[in-house]
C-alpha cells in the first residue's frame, strides 16, 4: 500500500511517500491543489533529485495570485527538465568513462582518478550552467516581482 506522511515544516507541508510493491501505487492522485491548506513538497524526483511541490490555490484566488502560482508551476517544470537531461547526460558520460577507464578487476576508481572525468564533465558543460543560472535568475526575479505585488495586494485588501 503505497501512503503519505504529512508534516508542518516553516510555512509548508512536507508530503513524503513510502513506496510500496502492490499494483495500487501506480495508480496513486496526488493531492488536488484546492484542498489543500499549504503548499506541499513531495519526494526527490529519482531522475532530477529534485524534489516536486503541489502549490496551493486558493478558493477566491485573484488573477494576479493565479498568475504567479502558475508562473512558479512553469518555473519548477522548467528546472525539472534541466536537471532531469543534465542529471541523465552526466550518469551516461560518467558509464562511458568507467567502462573506458576502469581495470580489469577492479571495481570503482578512486575520487582522484574520477576527479579528472568531473572536471573535464563540469569544462564540458560550463556554458549550458552559465546559461541555466542567467535565465534561473532571470525566473527568480520576475517570481519575486509577482510576489511581491501579491502581498502588497493582500495587505491592501485587509486594511479595506
Amino acid at each position: 500500500m503505497l501512503s503519505y506522511r504529512i508534516s508542518r515544516h516553516t510555512s509548508c507541508m512536507l508530503l513524503t511517500r513510502y513506496t510500496s510493491t502492490t499494483s495500487e501505487s501506480k495508480s496513486i492522485q496526488p493531492p488536488n491543489p484546492k484542498k489543500i491548506s499549504t503548499d506541499m513538497i513531495g519526494p526527490p524526483d529519482p531522475a532530477s533529485n529534485l524534489r516536486r511541490i503541489i502549490f496551493k490555490q486558493s478558493v477566491n484566488e485573484t488573477e494576479l495570485e493565479k498568475k504567479y502560482r502558475e508562473m512558479r508551476a512553469e518555473v519548477q517544470d522548467w528546472n525539472q527538465n534541466f536537471w532531469t537531461q543534465h542529471n541523465s547526460r552526466f550518469y551516461q558520460e560518467r558509464e562511458k568513462y568507467l567502462k573506458k577507464n576502469l581495470p580489469e578487476g577492479k571495481q570503482s576508481l578512486t575520487a582522484d582518478e574520477m576527479s579528472i572525468f568531473y572536471k573535464a564533465f563540469l569544462d564540458k558543460n560550463w556554458k549550458t550552467h552559465l546559461q541555466y543560472n542567467l535565465e534561473w535568475y532571470r525566473k527568480n526575479v520576475i517570481l519575486l516581482g509577482l510576489a511581491i505585488q501579491v502581498k502588497l495586494k493582500k495587505l491592501f485588501r485587509l486594511k479595506d
